[in-house]
């Protein structure tokens, strides 16, 4: 589990990395030598993407998320933790269907065999993004459910 969670922040940081230098070295291109590079705007975007749902991910698993820590707070133990399992429980639920309707998008886009305009790879790529988090995320929510269950908070 802690090598997934290692290549989670790896994966987000190399390509939040990537993205900002391309970004200034498109941004150099453009106003120092009137050049620009079309995928590297498209690669950015993408790239965004990927990082939006591997981040989320990332924040489920460190319990980040935006809640309404003073209702979690301000309720008994046994209230807390009755509330946590089922915010968690929830959030599984809607994982589940972004994992269901996520495959259904990407294999759809498998199967037209559309390209991006200019990096020239699959759309579905782009689009694989949205069940391999929203996977992650679940995995994430499930061990934290667990945790609660059995401790009482997460790890």
């Amino acid at each position: 589990m802690k090598t997934l969670v290692k290549a989670e922040n790896y994966f987000v940081g190399i390509m939040i990395i990537l993205a900002t230098l391309l970004l200034f070295a498109n941004i150099i291109l453009r106003y120092f030598f009137n050049a620009n590079t079309t995928w590297a705007e498209e690669f950015v975007r993408y790239s965004m993407i990927w990082i939006t749902f591997i981040g989320m991910a990332i924040c489920f698993k460190k319990g980040i998320h935006f809640s309404v820590d003073i209702l979690i707070k301000s309720l008994p133990d046994k209230g807390s933790r009755l509330l946590q399992i089922i915010i968690n429980i929830i959030s599984i639920i809607f994982m589940l269907l972004l994992i269901y309707y996520g495959m259904e998008i990407t294999i759809f886009n498998f199967h037209s065999g559309q390209i991006t305009p200019s990096l020239e790879i699959g759309i579905f790529w782009v689009y694989l993004a949205i069940p391999v988090g929203a996977a992650l995320s679940l995995l994430h929510l499930i061990l934290n459910t667990i945790e609660i269950t059995k401790h009482g908070h997460n790890e």
